[in-house]
């Protein structure tokens, strides 16, 4: 039986159709170096975002590459930071702008917000499992009908 839909999307496949050249990693892992995104890369390597993410999902070696350049990247970032406020190059730069990129631009290790899993017992709640009750109020006398 033949498959139906569209074939997947591989590295092996743009080099194939001459679409990447076969030193497409270098191409990548040298934006990562100059600290560069991955928007970066998606231009460079003429990808639009959900062919990106496609691509990124399906293909070890693309992941592989695109997360290697984005530790080179995040390094890049964090060498200029190290070399201007502790070499006293640039004692000016400014700190809360330059966490505000490290939090956009890496979010899986720079991060603000902490996810917390609420459970019981081990076990994930579930919104069937969450009950309300209304109290009803006492009377101000102190009567109450129950």
């Amino acid at each position: 039986m033949a498959k139906i839909g569209r074939p997947s999307l591989t590295t092996d496949k743009l080099v194939e159709r001459g679409i990447w050249t076969p030193d497409w990693q270098n191409k990548i892992i040298e934006l990562g170096k100059q600290g560069k995104t991955k928007t970066h890369i998606m231009e460079e390597m003429m990808l639009a975002r959900q062919t990106f993410y496609r691509l990124y999902d399906s293909d070890e070696t693309f992941r592989h590459t695109v997360n290697r350049a984005m530790v080179l990247s995040q390094n890049w970032w964090i060498n200029i930071a190290q070399e201007r406020w502790l070499n006293g190059k640039e004692k000016n730069i400014n700190s809360n702008h330059w966490s505000l990129m490290m939090r956009n631009m890496f979010k899986e290790d720079w991060s603000d917000r902490k996810e917390m899993d609420v459970t019981t017992q081990g076990e994930k709640l579930k919104d069937s499992d969450i009950v309300v009750k209304v109290i009803p109020p006492k009377d101000l006398d102190g009567d109450s009908d129950d």
